[in-house]
Order: structure tokens, then C-alpha cells, then sequence
């Protein structure tokens, strides 16, 4: 069953190649992006304001628990929120305006909420995290606009996972 529902994916992916062009552009262009201005972010936050940036591991005893709470229970929530909630009630409620001004406000709304979300103990951590957020509401917005909700969601949570899952990742095998 599974595997009869991932061939059909993989068909349906393949019958798109508009979408799979622009997400491969969304990942081949941004992630270098990406770490430059997080980078710079972080450089100018640290070295010119002298303030050092709180993360998760700081604050918290790394186990199993925080470990999925942060790769997969945390990314599934702000998947479910700042994602497809926060999209679809936004073109639910900006219908009467074009479709690309429609697309803006979601798409901007979502990042902006997203980043806000992660002020946590740092009030400088959500200008780290905007991009992020950004990109999530482009690819769930994108492939909602080719496939359908559902697809979106997990494809939006599987890279949110993938996101959260490498520093973590480093955090606990190196530091």
C-alpha cells in the first residue's frame, strides 16, 4: 500500500516539472543564500550589539526527548500552524484581493508569524529564523498551488525535519 502510494507520487511529480523546477531553484539558490545572511545576521548581532545568541541547546539537557520534540514534534506543529493554517486562512481572507497580492500577504504573514513564534529568550533569534520561515510558506505554498494541501504539509514538515535534524544532529555526535 505504501509503496503503491509512493510510485504514484513520484508519477505525479514527474508529470509537474514545473514544480519540481521551481523547488529544486528554491533549494539550489537559497540554502548558500541562506548562510550568508544568517551568517551576517549572527556576526553583527555577536560582534558589533555584544550579545550572544541563546540557542535551544543552551537552555536545555539533550536526550531523546528534547531531541524529538525538536526534529519532529516542534516541526509538525509549526508546520500545522505557521504553514498550512496560517495560509489557507489568509487566502480565505484576502480572495477578493488579486492572487498575487493574495500570495504576498500569505506568504508574508507566514514568515513573519513563523519568525515572531521563535523569539523564545533571544529578541534577536526570530531575524535569524525570517528566512526560514520564508522558505517553508514558499514551499507550501508552491506545492499546494500544484498538488493539494495534503502533499504540501508533508513535503513542508519533511523539510523542516531535514532542517532541524542537521544541527541537532551536530549539536549532539561533536559538542
Amino acid at each position: 500500500m505504501l509503496k503503491n502510494k509512493l510510485i504514484h507520487w513520484v508519477e505525479l511529480y514527474q508529470s509537474k516539472p514545473l514544480y519540481g523546477a521551481r523547488l529544486w531553484f528554491i533549494i539550489k539558490y537559497y540554502f548558500p543564500l541562506q548562510f550568508f545572511i544568517t551568517g551576517s545576521i549572527a556576526f553583527y548581532i555577536e560582534r558589533v550589539l555584544q550579545h550572544r545568541i541563546n540557542s535551544l541547546f543552551d537552555l536545555y539537557k539533550l536526550d531523546s526527548a528534547f531531541f524529538l520534540m525538536v526534529v519532529f514534534v516542534g516541526p509538525f506543529i509549526e508546520t500545522w500552524v505557521f504553514q498550512w493554517l496560517i495560509i489557507n486562512v489568509c487566502q480565505r481572507l484576502f480572495y477578493k484581493f488579486s492572487e498575487r497580492i493574495c500570495r504576498m500577504l500569505s506568504i508574508g504573514i507566514s514568515s513573519i508569524s513563523f519568525a515572531a513564534a521563535h523569539y523564545g529568550n533571544d529578541p534577536y533569534y526570530p531575524f535569524l529564523v525570517l528566512d526560514s520561515g520564508l522558505v517553508l510558506a514558499l514551499v507550501y505554498y508552491f506545492t499546494k498551488k500544484e498538488f493539494d494541501a495534503n502533499k504540501a504539509f508533508v513535503l513542508t514538515f519533511l523539510l523542516h525535519v531535514c532542517w532541524n535534524l542537521i544541527p541537532t544532529s551536530i549539536h549532539i555526535l561533536f559538542l
